[in-house]
């Protein structure tokens, strides 16, 4: 099953749910965190301190990130492709949108 999921989107979360919409919630979740705000695992997130640095640095660092966070807490899904966008309303927030397939375990 291929998906896109982003961080730029409302989320409504479900209690339990099923196997697919599982995974993507944990995926949206990974997308949403800062690095150093997740109590008990300041190392998980995205690291907020290249801001400054140039956008093709910035795409490279998030992209990374995101692959590395994604096949440590959610192994069910592939990663495909990484899409990392400025967003231009609300300047120095990044759009991120991940495709990949959920695995059949």
């Amino acid at each position: 099953l291929m998906v896109t999921i982003t961080n730029f989107e409302k989320k409504e979360y479900t209690f339990k749910p099923e196997k697919e919409k599982e995974i993507i919630q944990n995926i949206e979740n990974i997308l949403g965190r800062v690095k150093g705000n997740v109590v008990l695992a300041r190392h998980k997130g995205i690291d907020s301190e290249n801001i400054d640095k140039p956008f093709n640095i910035i795409e490279a660092q998030i992209t990374s990130e995101v692959v590395e966070e994604i096949s440590r807490e959610e192994p069910r899904f592939s990663v495909s492709e990484v899409i990392v966008l400025l967003d231009e309303i609300n300047t120095g927030k990044y759009k991120i949108s991940v495709e990949g397939v959920i695995n059949d375990e």
